[in-house]
């Protein structure tokens, strides 16, 4: 009578170690599950080097000759909220700041500020414009995901025999593994966010204006086709240390007429470091206004 209750024990033992193999079987699918999740969720590195272009026109060597220092070990780093390009622009114009690059993306993960300091250590920028990000919505999907299953079913029986000697009854067990796969499909939902950074250098003021051509109604109003007109003044430079103002138009220089803004940023590099003489007409008057250029 002792071997039946020897047999049940074995088959509860049996049924733990299934029941522990069921248990290994889920947490490797949960494992896989992740992994796919993440995988998917995963991106570059570093969207800010990934993004990164830069500005019309520039490459090293013009960042060498353009800026006032050699680069920091760390960029100054300036966060704002998103406002127009071109106000910004401007602002960090008077400042004598210009714009070497920039880099705009959307993510589903979360990009550390940590990477677009990086990224402007290794272009060299003076100033970091980190645009705080703003929230792009969000979709989703599925992810399908395939996990190897295994099936074991367990069996036990008896058979008796008859015989001249008596009755005599055996006693067995055994087990069956089907092996297959199974595919589940997991819902997601992905929330993507803008990231976009400015680059920016302290560049050299030789005079420190920004300007333009004259316009059709200008050459029309002042009679004439020669002249640029002032737009924008970089604090501290030349320009704002001579009361020059944006609005002012330049006729002159050294009483050289000057007809286009090409003619005037050379006029201006040619005499570098020199006391020059700005023919203007401000507000219908002309004047003769003196400034010192930097070097």
């Amino acid at each position: 009578m002792q071997q039946p209750l020897t047999h049940k024990t074995n088959y509860y033992s049996d049924l733990c170690a299934i029941s522990d193999f069921q248990q290994k079987r889920a947490m490797i699918r949960k494992f896989f599950i992740l992994l796919a999740i993440s995988i998917m969720l995963g991106g570059c590195a570093n969207g800010y080097k990934q993004f990164y272009k830069p500005a019309n026109g520039v490459t090293p060597e013009s960042i060498a000759r353009m800026r006032a220092n050699p680069p920091p070990e760390t960029p100054l780093v300036e966060r704002i909220p998103p406002i127009n390009g071109s106000a910004a622009m401007d602002a960090y114009s008077k400042r004598g700041y210009i714009l070497i690059g920039s880099a705009e993306f959307n993510s589903s993960r979360s990009e550390s500020e940590n990477s677009a300091i990086e990224q402007g250590k290794a272009v060299g920028a003076d100033l970091v414009v980190i645009l705080n990000p703003q929230y792009a919505g969000s979709e989703s999907s599925v992810i399908p995901i395939t996990t190897p299953t295994t099936s074991t079913t367990y069996s036990t029986g008896s058979a008796t025999a008859y015989g001249k000697g008596g009755v005599v009854t055996a006693y067995g067990n055994g087990t069956s593994t089907t092996y297959g796969t199974t595919t589940n499909f997991i819902p997601v939902t992905i929330h993507r966010t803008n990231y976009s950074a400015g680059y920016f250098i302290k560049q050299k003021t030789i005079l420190g204006v920004q300007a333009r051509d004259l316009n059709d109604k200008e050459r029309q109003e002042l009679g004439t086709n020669k002249g640029v007109v002032i737009t924008l003044i970089v604090d501290d430079s030349p320009a704002f240390k001579a009361d020059l103002l944006p609005g002012d138009i330049v006729i002159s220089i050294n009483e050289t007429p000057i007809s286009s803004m090409s003619q005037l940023s050379k006029s201006i590099l040619e005499r570098s470091g020199n006391l020059i003489t700005l023919g203007i007409i401000r507000n219908g008057r002309s004047i003769n206004l003196p400034v010192q250029l930097n070097q």
